[in-house]
């Protein structure tokens, strides 16, 4: 094979690979974007369950202020001791 011969050959092989690479790059920019809408889909939910905690906890404070009326709480991995000594436990729920 002549030298000009194998540089055509050689130039139409990377232009091959060049080819191949780009569907590559654009396979991969889509998912990156659908990577991007994910993590912002999770920051919502994430917000929302901070939103429900937030809620549970208002929703068992008033209930404990409207019970013993305005004492002391003390929270502790999840469970929550009363300045009287009663002990409500975090469960899996």
């Amino acid at each position: 094979m002549d030298k000009k011969t194998l540089l055509q050959k050689a130039w139409e092989k990377r232009l091959k690979l060049l080819v191949k690479g780009r569907k590559l790059y654009v396979e991969g920019d889509k998912l990156y974007v659908e990577g991007r809408k994910l993590y912002v889909e999770g920051d919502k939910l994430w917000a929302e369950g901070d939103k429900l905690w937030a809620e549970g906890d208002k929703l068992f404070i008033e209930a404990v202020i409207e019970v013993h009326g305005n004492i002391k709480m003390e929270w502790k991995g999840g469970d929550c001791i009363l300045e009287n000594g009663e002990i409500y436990k975090a469960e899996e729920v």
